[in-house]
């Protein structure tokens, strides 16, 4: 997945398919911000799409994440990490009831 953490409009970006290094990853950012202090007054937005990656079909490749421009792409207010899985979480969720219904 690629994965944007707006910090204060600060990009930072990862894309990866490796949960274990997103993870990392978002341990670090969230810290730097915590080193150069978080107010109520700062703005967190965290954004994802998908990775393309290689696979066995006719197009040679697949998303890692989803893929449906009706979840994907929103900006979301985050505080932390956990605000991050969060709204994977919730991105989950709609896409499953998408899914669901059609």
């Amino acid at each position: 997945m690629r994965l944007t953490i707006l910090i204060d409009a600060m990009p930072h970006q990862i894309d990866s398919t490796d949960p274990e290094l997103i993870g990392k990853w978002l341990a670090e950012i969230f810290g730097r911000a915590a080193a150069w202090g978080i107010t109520p007054a700062t703005q967190i937005e965290a954004q994802v799409y998908p990775s393309w990656v290689p696979a066995d079909n006719p197009d040679g490749s697949k998303p890692d994440w989803i893929a449906d421009t009706r979840i994907i792409g929103r900006t979301y207010q985050v505080q932390s990490p956990r605000d991050v899985v969060t709204m994977l979480a919730r991105q989950l969720d709609e896409a499953e009831e998408e899914h669901a219904i059609h």
